[in-house]
């Protein structure tokens, strides 16, 4: 089935970010140390900003230019210190997220 942009979906995709998403990369997806999980050996300190123009990154750009295929990819099979999240969230789910942080965390 195709996804589609709407009001419900976005509504999702912010309900699953906050639940599997928030505690590491900030309520508004601003990285750093924004988020709930606190660890001594600074593993989680790096995570970026999703508005951030620091490049290069695996995509050859910054977090800010990433597409919606390189977001889940990501989810899917895991990127550095994130680990793969294939078996946590669903493919729509997925979908649902990433529609959310496009449209209200990287304006």
């Amino acid at each position: 089935s195709d996804f589609e942009k709407n009001t419900k979906n976005l509504d999702d995709g912010k309900e699953l970010y906050s639940i599997f998403c928030a505690h590491c990369h900030g309520d508004k997806g601003e990285g750093g140390s924004s988020g709930k999980i606190k660890d001594a050996a600074g593993i989680y300190s790096e995570i970026p900003s999703y508005k951030d123009n620091i490049a290069p990154r695996r995509s050859g750009g910054p977090m800010s230019d990433l597409r919606e295929g390189h977001m889940f990819h990501a989810i899917t099979y895991g990127y550095n210190a994130m680990g793969p999240h294939a078996s946590l969230i669903s493919e729509e789910e997925r979908w649902k997220i990433i529609y959310y942080i496009k449209e209200e965390l990287q304006k």
